[in-house]
């Protein structure tokens, strides 16, 4: 079923919590505590920001970004970039 405009910020934010769940995975890292650990964040304030990703700070995404890599199209996604917009910078960085 094609994802409509009006319902994208939901999308993007079950495609991070997603991304972050298969990266664990991934780096073997099962629990919020351990993810938190790993990232260096506070484990009582990470999983509160996992539920709602608009409550990530800059510097929380960076330390996740550093420590378990989650694809970056998922991340622009998050921030509100169109998929136009994803698919140019892939294309971008891959021409580099």
């Amino acid at each position: 079923m094609p994802r409509i405009h009006q319902n994208a910020e939901k999308y993007a934010v079950a495609d991070f919590q997603q991304e972050i769940r298969k990266q664990q995975g991934a780096h073997n890292v099962m629990s919020v505590r351990s993810l938190a650990d790993l990232a260096g964040i506070p484990h009582s304030t990470l999983y509160p920001k996992l539920s709602d990703p608009n409550k990530l700070l800059v510097s929380d995404v960076r330390k996740l970004v550093k420590a378990i890599q989650p694809d970056i199209g998922i991340l622009l996604g998050l921030m509100g970039y169109s998929k136009q917009d994803i698919k140019k910078f892939k294309e971008d960085k891959s021409n580099v």
